[in-house]
């Protein structure tokens, strides 16, 4: 699984916020909850919506077109917004020695 390190450092994702990355040409939305990166395909499976642009609460991150629900720590889409499919999820890691982001995009 290539992992790809973005130009973003640990510090730019702050809680509760979505941050969107192109990496190995995906588009992906990075955020943190309870202190956690978590990464996913940015473009809603129901009618592309830009998710980054979308809501977080708690885990749950609502698409800013139609309300579809994803579960940001695995991207699977939930069953009350069935018009939406599961997307991709990649695992994050920080490096210690610069703070950088990356993800693992396999």
């Amino acid at each position: 699984m290539p992992r790809i390190k973005t130009s973003l450092k640990e510090n730019d994702v702050k809680e509760g916020k979505l941050v969107k990355v192109g990496i190995d040409k995906k588009s992906i939305v990075l955020t943190r909850v309870t202190g956690k990166l978590y990464a996913m395909d940015s473009v809603c499976s129901h009618k592309g919506g830009p998710l980054e642009q979308g809501k977080l609460e708690g885990y749950n991150l609502i698409c800013p077109w139609h309300g579809g629900h994803f579960d940001i720590r695995n991207a699977k889409a939930s069953p009350s917004t069935h018009w939406v499919t599961d997307l991709h999820s990649y695992p994050v890691s920080v490096d210690s020695a610069d703070g950088k982001i990356s993800v693992d995009t396999g």
